[in-house]
């Protein structure tokens, strides 16, 4: 073998072993990587992953055969409504809250024709249970409700932060949080640091009644509660101590003040 064909041959084995640089590809050789058969669903997974916000390449993505049920549903829950309504129309694809059948907002607008028969139900829960940390990160700061309130649950402390950075997270989900005793410290010790949550009454009560809430947190508001407040919060043996001893002082030096 001469030199030119051995040179010609060690290159085609070093192309083969190089990763594939999809983050810096030109258009044309992104969608050209698209569009053919023989890119593996990992590919596409990345470039999923790393063109989340262009649509036009998303509509490319959800067109391929090969593009994995998981990354699918990824694209569905943190696409915009025009992309789900592309992504139900082009791949008959319906995501669902449980089995019970409950339909999140991916599927035919009000009005629309019925459900085709055989429509693809993809299950929320299933899903993010499949999905790698980075997807539940994205998903949690840019997912629906529905998503929100199974993400804000996962035990990875980077994920379940990430739901409160969602711009569409409401008044409501907070002071909900703040009253669960299910969520990590750190999510209900974030929510107690935010001005602006903490301004609000009912989450500022919701915090000081909640047993997972720290007491450098809870202590603190506990002069914003009514003598009312106080009384019970005294006699709530779920919360902590200092919390307790917070309430009884506070209450004591209301009355004495009287």
């Amino acid at each position: 073998m001469d030199h030119l064909s051995l040179w010609g041959k060690i290159l085609s084995r070093m192309r083969k072993q190089l990763p594939l640089d999809v983050e810096h590809c030109s258009p044309i050789a992104l969608r050209q990587i698209i569009q053919n058969i023989r890119t593996p669903s990992h590919i596409l997974d990345r470039i999923a992953h790393i063109y989340s916000y262009d649509e036009e390449t998303l509509r490319e993505l959800v067109r391929c055969p090969q593009l994995s049920e998981i990354t699918l549903a990824f694209i569905a829950l943190t696409a915009s409504d025009e992309m789900k309504s592309f992504i139900s129309c082009t791949r008959a694809l319906e995501i669902v809250l449980g089995d019970d059948g409950q339909s999140s907002s991916v599927g035919p607008r009000p009005g629309a024709a019925p459900k085709a028969v055989g429509k693809k139900r993809l299950n929320l829960i299933q899903q993010i249970q499949r999905m790698t940390t980075s997807q539940k990160i994205q998903l949690a700061m840019r997912g629906a409700k529905e998503a929100r309130g199974l993400l804000i649950r996962e035990s990875n402390k980077q994920v379940a932060l990430a739901v409160l950075e969602n711009p569409r997270i409401t008044d409501g989900e907070i002071e909900s949080f703040a009253k669960s005793t299910n969520l990590s410290e750190d999510v209900i010790r974030t929510i107690g640091m935010n001005p602006e949550w903490s301004k609000k009454n009912s989450v500022v009560h919701a915090l000081v009644n909640n047993p997972k809430t720290p007491p450098g947190v809870a202590v603190p508001f506990v002069n914003r509660l009514s003598d009312k407040d106080l009384a019970m919060l005294e006699k709530n043996r779920n919360v902590s101590e200092a919390v307790r001893t917070a309430a009884r002082g506070l209450l004591v030096k209301r009355k004495l003040h009287k």
